[in-house]
């Protein structure tokens, strides 16, 4: 809806109004109208708007105020860029202007514009464009309120943090920044502090070039020569802001800092030493490389500072913690040295987390964390301090979670320090609910790590479990320490551990002696009123049932009756309105049917199964209860039989009700699965609803023919071995029809698929003939119809794609019929019904479709080692290799190969035939090669076979080298399959071979195999690190005398950089001569080719030449530190002037480097001015053509990109390029329209 105009009118009238109800009215009705509309606004609507909200901030009247930051914050986006901009610079110019009182809401309205332009990221350019109004606030009238001060600095930190890029490009507006913000560091409001000690970093992070590193520099050496503790603490907040945003650009100085901030440790200063530990935290986070030399260092600087409390009465290791009878409960008085003016516990409280970081860090091995770090914490359980306190405890939490298994044997040594040094901290913290909390999030952590290693503690541990189950309240949250490692609920932390101590296999006699103490109070609290309690109740309980159904004592009297008396809370709370109670009922009414339902009373188990069977809460509640039921009655269950089949016909009538009626995926997942389960009992369970039953599975099948669920497949050929033959043979026909639309893609699926044809086979043998036939039929339609559109297409390059996906679904459908069957007779496999496909010649469309169909189907029985050896069946797969149809002998040559993988011993006349003709030039040469390569996967790839491996490899290299002509990429790929599977044994042979090789069509061959090799993805590590050890010689191509062995070695070399740079990273030294040799124009491959009266340049380097620079362009994304730079910008300058699509990879190799190189571009400006100057210095001959014209407009305006991008280097030159600062006047000059034209748009 677009804004009318009179009403804007009237509405802007009103604002002038002298009662301030109707000009609070009227801005009312304007911020509701900008919400409502569409679009933007007139240029001379918008100036108006902006002008009169940026006047309504200074109004009389605070709700005015306020909903003119409203107006403002919605216009943006609304109005023009320059109607945006003239509004903030007016709102800095009244903030200077008027009184300090008058300018809070100027302030905030700024922040409020400046955040909304953040927000779109197209606004980029005017962002920055508001750093000089911005900054001129505070450098014009540096005594303002502190609040609007930080307003301010909130605007500027969005300026910086997202258009610190524009920002760069005015250096006077950068020295203006910088000078602000050092100096208001120093302010002597705190808050005013932080915020410019925030935006100082955001200044070094963002602002990217020289001028960042100049403000880096100049923080730390403010820093190293400050004598004041405050100013130095805040420039070392600085230097950590920075340090969490750009760890890389403070590491060099971490030597500095640790050496003058260890000897602060010596201090009584507790704001100096807390400030100290932050810093030792953050780089030991964010630059832990670096830190590594002083780790040991750092961690006993943790450890004084954990320590260190010189006002406590007590030392923590002397503390008694063995004295016993003491009372746990709140009536306990800690008797604990407390004053107001001691904050020493802030210095404890660095220690901690300095001391977390170590254990994050991965300096320390899990068992170090644990000896080292976690003996220290552990003593420090009983902290006085609650603060302090608790981070202890989430930090050895945390530390439990990091190391786990990894460290199991340290923590069960530590445990017994541990539980006695938390239940002490308990006893003296009685009315810490937190405390509690945490000990046993702890304790939950460690029985995660190591089911058993509480059970010698459990006798001291028990107590507290049952008292606090018994407790009436125990809420309480976090109020020291942000953590979610603990819930609302100290019940809740309780119950939890108890849930995860009883994930285990074993029961001790300690575990069950503790299962029999805690039973009762799980029982209880199942009547809680306490949100979550009960269902965390139900979720202990069925953990204690699954593993008390593993051990001889769950049948003691004593958990019979829990048994009972769970089982019949459990009935009547599945009627709760608390979803989560609900659910945790249903779920452990399926654990104790299924595990204990022969020991429960008769009446009770009745009751409980017709609970499951009534599903009163519909299909919401459909999959949770129906899954209950599944688990009950999953096999192996101590339900008797009866009780299953007696139930099994009032369920399947539910789920055959919700199937057909299109459910949720959650409720149709639930029923097939309780179908499934129920098909475990047979005819008996199923009975007369087993062909309505496969009604519904197939109406669920139906409704997405193309993929459906793999439930239900599962489910179909569950209920089979219960349908009556002249059912399934009445819906043959359509059944089939629907299964001919299905794509198979995913393993499961075709699993679920071949499950279901296999039962069929299994079960219905005499339908088999038939289905094979309907299933071909389907398959002839849909190749029918590609066929047609692959011979109507005019487009030879947009072909029709084959239906791969359904000739795959029919292959192993036929095959899992015959597989079914012949189990089902007790027959062997045979390959016979497969003769009447195969044995035919593909003449015809439907002839060439039964042929495929034959050979895929024959091809995955040969993969599953089922096809007998038959001379005449391996004649008829060579003999469709010579079909003059594509798809037949792709398929052949598919089956052929699966077929000698499975009789290894044929490969050699294989491999004979296949390379008889003496270069694979034939089409039939290269369908055998193919037979070839799939035979190796077979027999190498999947089979690894070793010494067919070796057998295979000298075959193929015996062939290659005896051979002149070009080879087939096909049997590069067959050694490439021989390499990845056994690479210690062959990449080191390929790599020698591609540096000693002379002939130059098989040394090329062996790159293509090596680049084949590059392109697996899935490389194991024993390849990757092997081809890490032979790289140079691999790559040594790089330096041949012929361009396009070079070539193809640099298209080696891409693929490597861009998808495995680290394989590299060692050595590119090495690789770079030979690389940068090849990006330098090579005149002796430049020719002249006489075309009449035209003389056409032909560079026969070229495209070696544009793969080097790929290869720089992405060694400097990928490794800039490993690349040097100077030669990076050789080339540059050398690229520049060089074919347009050099220049294009050149300009995207600029963009990359020059935040890192700038200094080595400013020294090569002259050169790079030259160089560009020659190319605009082209001129087009008298006669071209369109496409010349068009290309050499390109050339000119990618001349003026790269010109472009080396304004900002000019600008932070430490001398200025004359030849660069001409040339660039020269461009930008509008009596140059073309050129002229370029600049202005791209500099924009």
């Amino acid at each position: 809806m677009a804004m009318e105009t009179n009403n804007i009118d009237v509405l802007l009238g009103k604002l002038r109004d002298l009662d301030q109800d109707l000009r609070a009215m009227a801005t009312s009705d304007l911020l509701d109208t900008l919400k409502k509309t569409e679009g933007t606004l007139a240029k001379d609507e918008g100036d108006r708007c902006m002008k009169a909200f940026v006047k309504l901030l200074y109004d009389s009247h605070n709700h005015i105020q306020n909903l003119a930051m409203g107006c403002l914050g919605q216009a943006i986006g609304m109005v023009d860029s320059e109607t945006t901009k003239d509004a903030v610079t007016s709102i800095c110019t009244e903030i200077k202007n008027r009184a300090s009182t008058e300018s809070t809401a100027l302030s905030v309205g700024l922040r409020v514009m400046s955040s909304k332009i953040a927000e779109n990221a197209k606004n980029k350019a005017l962002l920055g464009s508001l750093a000089c109004p911005i900054v001129s606030v505070l450098t014009d009238k540096p005594s303002l309120p502190a609040d609007v001060v930080t307003d301010v600095f909130s605007a500027l930190s969005d300026v910086l943090s997202y258009a610190g890029a524009q920002v760069a490009a005015d250096d006077e507006t950068v020295d203006q920044i910088q000078n602000v913000l050092l100096e208001f560091i120093n302010h002597s409001n705190m808050g005013v502090r932080r915020r410019a000690t925030a935006v100082l970093g955001a200044f070094v992070v963002h602002v990217p070039g020289e001028r960042s590193e100049q403000a880096l520099e100049t923080i730390f050496q403010r820093y190293e020569a400050c004598s004041q503790a405050s100013e130095k603490s805040i420039l070392l907040r600085v230097l950590v802001t920075i340090a969490r945003q750009c760890p890389e650009r403070v590491s060099r100085l971490v030597p500095a800092i640790l050496d003058r901030e260890i000897q602060t440790l010596d201090e009584d200063n507790h704001d100096a030493r807390t400030t100290a530990l932050l810093v030792f935290e953050t780089l030991v986070c964010h630059c832990t490389e670096a830190m590594a030399p002083w780790r040991d260092k750092v961690y006993e600087i943790g450890v004084d500072a954990i320590r260190y409390d010189p006002n406590g009465n007590f030392e923590m290791d002397d503390m008694d913690t063995d004295s016993e009878g003491d009372d746990l409960g709140d009536e306990y008085e800690e008797d604990i040295y407390e004053d107001e003016d001691d904050d020493s516990w802030s210095v404890r409280l660095g220690g901690v987390k300095l001391l977390a970081a170590l254990a994050k860090s991965k300096l320390y091995t899990s068992a170090e964390v644990v000896q080292n770090i976690g003996s220290v914490l552990v003593t420090s359980f009983k902290e006085r301090e609650d603060a302090v306190r608790a981070e202890v405890l989430v930090t050895y939490a945390g530390m439990v979670d990091t190391v786990q298994e990894e460290a199991a044997d340290a923590l069960q040594e530590q445990t017994p320090k541990v539980v006695k040094s938390a239940l002490s901290a308990i006893q003296n913290y009685s009315r810490s609910t937190e405390t509690k909390q945490l000990v046993f999030a702890i304790f939950s952590r460690l029985v995660s790590a190591k089911h058993d290693i509480l059970d010698g503690s459990l006798p001291e541990i028990l107590p507290l479990v049952t008292s606090f189950l018994e407790a009436d309240d125990t809420s309480g949250v976090l109020q020291s320490t942000p953590s979610k490692l603990v819930k609302a609920n100290l019940k809740l932390e309780v119950l939890d551990f108890i849930h995860v101590f009883v994930l285990r296999s074993q029961v001790t006699n300690e575990a069950a002696e503790f299962l029999v103490a805690v039973k009762g109070g799980v029982k209880d609290n199942l009547s809680s009123k306490t949100f979550q309690v009960p269902s965390a109740s139900f979720n202990a309980a069925t953990g204690m049932v699954a593993l008390l159904a593993s051990d001889a004592s769950s049948s003691s009297a004593e958990f019979i009756g829990w048994y009972e008396d769970m089982a019949r809370l459990a009935a009547s709370l599945v009627g709760t309105d608390d979803q989560g109670t609900k659910e945790s009922a249903y779920v452990f009414i399926g654990a104790i049917l299924q595990t204990f339902g022969d020991q429960i009373k008769a009446e009770t188990r009745e009751q409980l199964l017709e609970v499951l069977i009534q599903l009163k809460g519909g299909a919401i509640d459909a999959p949770v209860v129906l899954g209950a039921f599944a688990q009950a009655v999953s096999q192996p269950t101590k339900l008797p039989k009866e009780s299953v089949v007696a139930a099994a016909p009032r369920v399947l009538q539910i789920v055959g009700a919700l199937l057909r009626q299109g459910s949720t995926a959650a409720v149709v997942a639930a029923c097939l699965n309780t179908v499934t389960t129920l098909a475990q009992y047979g005819p008996e369970a199923l009975g007369r609803d087993s062909d309505s039953v496969l009604q519904s599975i197939i109406a669920v099948i139906s409704r997405a023919p193309e993929s459906p669920p793999v439930s239900a497949l599962h489910a179909f050929a569950a209920v089979c071995p219960s349908v009556s033959e002249g059912t399934m043979r009445s819906i043959s026909k359509g059944l089939l029809q629907l299964f001919s639309a299905t794509n198979v893609y995913d393993g499961q699926s075709a699993d679920a698929m071949s499950e279901l044809f296999y039962a069929v086979g299994h079960t219905f043998g005499a339908l088999v003939d038939g289905w094979r036939e309907e299933i071909a039929e389907n398959w002839l339609v849909t190749y029918g119809h590609y066929a047609k559109q692959r011979k109507e297409s005019s487009n030879e390059a947009i072909q029709a794609p084959f239906p791969t996906a359904v000739l795959t679904n029919a292959a192993q459908s036929i095959n899992a019929l015959y597989t079914g069957r012949y189990q089902a007779d007790a027959q062997p496999w045979s390959s016979d019904f497969l003769s009447a496909y195969i044995f035919q010649a593909p003449k015809s469309n439907d002839a060439v479709a039964k042929v495929c169909l034959g050979l895929r189907a024959l091809g995955y029985a040969a993969a599953d080692k089922k096809v007998p050896q038959n001379d005449q069946l391996s004649a008829q797969l060579s003999t469709h290799l010579q079909s003059a149809s594509d798809d037949v002998r792709s398929e052949a040559a598919m089956a052929l190969g699966r077929y000698v993988g499975c009789y290894t011993d044929l490969f050699p006349s294989l491999f004979a035939g296949a390379t008889a003709a003496g270069g694979g030039d034939s089409t039939y040469a290269v369908s055998k090669l193919q037979a070839v390569k799939v035979a190796v996967e077979q027999i190498v790839g999947v089979g690894h076979d070793s010494d067919m491996a070796d057998s295979i490899w000298s075959m193929v290299l015996n062939y290659v080298q005896n051979i002149q002509d070009a080879l087939p990429d096909v049997l590069a790929q067959t050694l490439a399959v021989l390499a990845t599977t056994f690479p210690i044994k062959f990449v080191p042979q390929l790599a020698s071979l591609i540096a000693s090789t002379t002939r130059t069509s098989t040394k090329a061959f062996f790159i293509t195999t090596f680049r084949t090799i590059l392109a697996d993805r899935q490389l194991s590590a024993e390849c990757e690190a092997k081809i890490k050890q032979v790289l140079t010689r691999a790559l040594s191509g790089i330096a041949d005398d012929d361009v396009g062995i070079r070539r193809l070695s640099l298209l080696a070399l891409y693929a490597i950089v861009q998808g495995k740079p680290g394989l590299l990273e060692e050595h590119v030294s090495e690789i770079e001569p030979s690389l940068f040799q090849q990006t330098i124009v090579n005149e002796s491959l430049i020719r002249t080719i006489n075309m009449g009266l035209i003389k056409k340049r032909v560079d026969d380097g070229l495209d070696a030449r544009r793969c080097a620079f790929q290869c720089v362009h992405m060694l400097v994304r990928m490794l800039p530190d490993a690349v040097d730079g100077r030669k990076v910008v050789d080339s540059v300058v050398r690229g520049i002037s060089d074919d347009h699509d050099i220049r294009l990879l050149v300009l995207q190799i600029i963009h990359e480097s020059v935040a890192a190189l700038t200094p080595l571009y400013a020294e090569r400006l002259d050169d790079i001015a030259d160089a560009i100057r020659e190319v605009q210095s082209t001129k087009l001959p008298k006669k071209v053509v369109s496409q010349e014209i068009e290309k050499h407009h390109a050339v000119l305006k990618s001349s003026v990109s790269v010109l472009v991008a080396f304004v900002p280097v000019a600008k932070s030159a430490p001398m200025a390029s004359d030849k660069f600062d001409s040339l660039l006047a020269e461009t930008a000059d509008p009596s140059n329209t073309e050129l002229s034209g370029y600049y202005k748009e791209l500099a924009e």
